[in-house]
Order: structure tokens, then sequence, then C-alpha cells
């Protein structure tokens, strides 16, 4: 295990993969949801469109049992993006094969959040939840280089595939700005392997690079920061500064 890796511990069964993980958002904290994951403060801070910094203090909170990566966020002062039918988007980036060389088919999950505070009911704004799975890939219409890329757009038209999303949930304080998103993540997808690196059999220990995103979503000029640092809009494919995270399923707690 490398000396400074990112040890992403196991979640109790009362907090994992139940309807009850994804319901008590709508009356706890998601510090309480995520109670003894690995919490990584960040401070993200994106350039906007009108020339001013919108800086967001954060915590991306990891967590897994035998069968899921559990991500979550809390994004303070967030707010919506100011462009109408655009999203928030929180990503985050696997070097699966950890040899510091992004190649396909390294992996990668991008949760859409649109909001719409306009649109204000019991439950607050109107929120439009989009999911996808990323892959490291040459696309070779637009770029001509390999990028990171949606999954369904490699697999075109080999196929669709399936997908690591098991469930996703988010929520929006109106009053602070602030996007809770959790989701979970299969830590292994059969069908997928084409298109997913991402495919950890139980009883294995992981150790991967791993990169965080939060963006602003516009058409062609998306409006990125990311952690440790932003690389948007990859312009290599050098993960070799990448710090490193590590899943272990070898020696699970006896309650799980």
């Amino acid at each position: 295990m490398p000396a400074g890796a990112y040890v992403v511990p196991w979640l109790h069964p009362s907090q994992s993969y139940h309807s009850t993980f994804w319901e008590i958002l709508d009356n706890s904290d998601i510090d309480t949801v995520m109670a003894g994951a690995l919490k990584l403060n960040i401070t993200f801070r994106i350039n906007m469109w009108n020339d001013t910094t919108r800086v967001i203090p954060s915590t991306v909170y990891l967590g897994h049992d035998q069968n899921y990566l559990f991500i979550g966020g809390k994004f303070v002062g967030m707010y919506n993006n100011p462009w109408p039918d655009e999203s928030n988007v929180f990503g985050i980036y696997f070097d699966v094969a950890n040899d510091g060389m992004l190649k396909t088919p390294e992996s990668g999950s991008r949760y859409y959040l649109e909001i719409d505070t306009s649109v204000y009911g019991p439950f607050g704004p109107s929120m439009s939840e989009t999911y996808g799975d990323m892959i490291w890939a040459y696309e070779p219409d637009q770029f001509k280089r390999s990028i990171w890329w949606p999954a369904e757009n490699y697999l075109f038209p080999h196929g669709t595939g399936g997908t690591t999303l098991a469930n996703m949930t988010a929520r929006y304080d109106n009053s602070t700005g602030t996007v809770n998103v959790l989701l979970a993540r299969r830590l292994r997808t059969p069908g997928t392997e084409n298109s997913n690196a991402f495919q950890m059999r139980p009883g294995e220990r992981w150790t991967m690079g791993f990169l965080l995103e939060l963006y602003f979503e516009k058409s062609f000029d998306n409006r990125v920061d990311g952690w440790p640092r932003n690389i948007y809009p990859y312009l290599s494919n050098d993960s070799s500064w990448w710090p490193k995270l590590v899943i272990d399923l070898t020696n699970p707690p006896a309650n799980i």
C-alpha cells in the first residue's frame, strides 16, 4: 500500500445499499448519512463566465461494502448553474491500472444535476438527475485524441453495455446554495469490461489513481475546477501525479 494513499473504509450494513440509505437525506445531513466514510475537505474555485469566482467549500465522502463504492458530495454555496437547462456536474475518475498513464478503458463517473429554482415544490426546487459512465478513449470526430468520453458513445454502434450505477439521489438547499449528492457505483459490472476497467472481485485489494472535478456545464464552454488540481480539458494522459485510492476487500468486518 503506497504511503499517503487514501484508504476507503468499509461502511456498516445499515449504511449500505438499502432504500433508507437514500431516503435519509430527506431528514438528515449527509455527514450523518456517510458517518465512517473517508472525508476529503476541498475548496473548489470555479471561474465563472462573468469573470467572478465561485468559491465552494466542499466535502467528498467515500465508503464501500462488498458490492458498492459509495460516493457523496456536499458543495456549500455552489448554487445552480446560471445557464438555463444546463447542469451542475461532479466527476470522479480512476487510473484503474495505477500505472500513471491513462489508457482505454480507464473508468470514471459523472453526476449531472439540473436545478431549476423557478419551479419550487414541496421538496424544494425542481431537480433533474443524470448519471454517466466515463471512459478514457479515442474520440475520432471532434477532438481526434483520447479524452474522458461517455461510455455509451464509445460503445456505439457495438452495443449499449451496462451501467455501473446502482442508485443516486440529490438534495438542494435554496437558502445556502448547498448541493448534496449521493451515489452508489458497482465495484464490478459484468458485461462492461470494454468500457469499464473497474471490475473488482471479492477478496481483492486495489490501489488506483483518482481525480475529482466540480463544474458548471455549458456546451463547449464548461467552467471547471479539479482536485488536487484542475487539468481540464485533459490535454495529457499523464496521471502519475494523481493521489492514490485503496479499496480493500480482503478482510471484511465480522458484521458485514
